[in-house]
């Protein structure tokens, strides 16, 4: 009976089975498209994925480090899976690991792509499969770090001091890098200040041509610094030289000395510009004893500035050209009138009489100076006068009394002329008499008289 009815079931299944199998191929192939058009299978793309190095011990101890070459360590990750999967994965889901112990003799390292959600039913594709490195060996150095300044402080303005928070800055990195750094900047803006600037500015690296570097590679122990910037005013002040000594006899310092430059730009705070109207130099090395021309030094008037001030332009080292003129003395005859001469504070009770110019019409006298100065002088406008006060005193008497006197006549010459030597004129003081009545009419008679005798002739 069993064996009948299995048998009966086996001519059922091997009935027809191409049919049959045909059916059940059919029927998966539906069930796969039936599938594929409700949860269809779909690619989704995610560009620039950082990758993430792990087991960097693995060369950092060794006294290595690494840099990234050509880019590789952002790659593009396409991920293939169902549609109801893939709508849920995100950028931040994506993970693309480089392991540093795998590291090839060729600097390559393989990188591995996953989802921390979902990872077992998507698959991975990235556009590059290792990560290229340079490895070298890792050196660490110090360099001071230079303040400077950008652009231009407002007009009547310059930059004074710069100083920083930091002046030393210590690097690591592949040795090939560091050894490009020739020095480091901190950069403070100052276009259009007129007062201070206090701010914190980034540190710059440099190599010798004066590029900038910028790499990540490179780690430094400070970033930033303080940067203080004092700003002052400046002013335009003219240089006044003090010259020692004298000339050769027969010579004189001729006027104007000639400095190059004739006026300094100083800077500093405008209350203590204020106060200041020139530079005043006396320095020994400016001297024209016995000299017979004109002198010439190189002096350093730094020393000079007063406190609190330097000069504006900070290339300026302080040095200028000092020419002091040196010219012969000439002599001059002057022929002054007569008229230009008078004695000064004449005594009320006497008649005064100059003799020396009582007759001439001209008085010569000889004066001395350089060619220009006397040559400018004019006879004409040249007054002789002599002091009767100050003669009263030099004589050492306490009135005057007639009689004859000399005394020095004092002539209006400019102050860059002299007199070759002292000149003196003849003072003759005559008492004035007064006439008295009876000493009048004796006059008159002894006149009446006169008159008589010559009617009588």
């Amino acid at each position: 009976m069993k064996n009948n009815l299995l048998k009966k079931v086996v001519r059922i299944l091997t009935n027809n089975i191409g049919l049959k199998l045909l059916a059940v191929i059919v029927s998966c192939v539906l069930w796969f498209v039936v599938n594929n058009i409700t949860d269809p299978i779909k690619p989704k793309n995610f560009n620039n994925i950082p990758v993430e190095f792990i087991n960097v011990d693995a060369v950092t101890n060794e006294g290595k480090v690494y840099e990234v070459l050509d880019g590789t360590n952002l790659v593009n990750v396409t991920v293939t899976g169902k549609s109801s999967v893939i709508s849920n994965i995100s950028r931040e889901d994506i993970r693309a690991v480089a392991d540093m112990s795998e590291l090839t003799f060729m600097n390559t390292v393989r990188i591995t792509v996953s989802s921390v959600r979902n990872n077992s039913e998507l698959d991975f594709k990235t556009n590059i499969e290792n990560v290229k490195l340079s490895i070298e060996a890792k050196t660490s150095i110090q360099k001071p770090i230079l303040a400077s300044t950008t652009g231009s402080p407002a007009e009547g303005y310059v930059v004074g001091k710069v100083e920083i928070s930091e002046n030393v800055v210590r690097f690591s990195g592949p040795e090939s890098l560091i050894e490009e750094i020739d020095h480091v900047e901190a950069v403070t803006n100052i276009e259009g200040s007129s007062s201070d600037i206090n701010t914190s500015v980034d540190l710059k690296l440099y190599d010798k041509e004066g590029k900038e570097i910028k790499n990540n590679s490179i780690k430094m122990n400070i970033s930033k610094v303080n940067v203080s910037v004092t700003i002052l005013a400046t002013k335009d002040v003219p240089l006044n030289f003090t010259v020692a000594g004298e000339p050769a006899r027969g010579y004189v310092v001729s006027e104007g000395i000639v400095s190059v430059p004739e006026t300094v730009k100083i800077a500093g705070r405008a209350s203590a510009l204020d106060s200041i109207s020139k530079i005043s130099i006396a320095d020994a090395a400016l001297t024209v004893e016995d000299a017979q021309e004109p002198v010439t030094v190189v002096l350093n008037i730094k020393k000079y500035l007063p406190s609190n001030v330097q000069f504006a332009d900070s290339n300026f080292s302080g040095n200028v050209s000092v020419t002091v003129g040196i010219e012969q003395l000439v002599t001059k005859e002057l022929r002054i009138p007569a008229k230009n001469f008078a004695a000064g504070s004449k005594p009320e009770q006497f008649n005064l009489t100059l003799q020396e110019v009582e007759y001439q019409q001209y008085y010569s006298i000889n004066i001395l100076g350089t060619r220009a100065a006397v040559d400018a002088v004019n006879a004409e406008n040249t007054i002789g006068v002599i002091d009767m006060n100050a003669l009263l005193e030099n004589l050492g008497i306490s009135e005057w009394s007639a009689g004859v006197y000399q005394g020095e006549i004092v002539f209006s010459l400019p102050d860059n002329v002299t007199l070759q030597q002292p000149y003196q004129m003849t003072i003759v003081l005559e008492e004035i008499v007064e006439d008295t009545g009876d000493e009048n009419a004796d006059s008159v008679e002894n006149q009446d008289n006169a008159e008589d005798e010559q009617m009588e002739e």
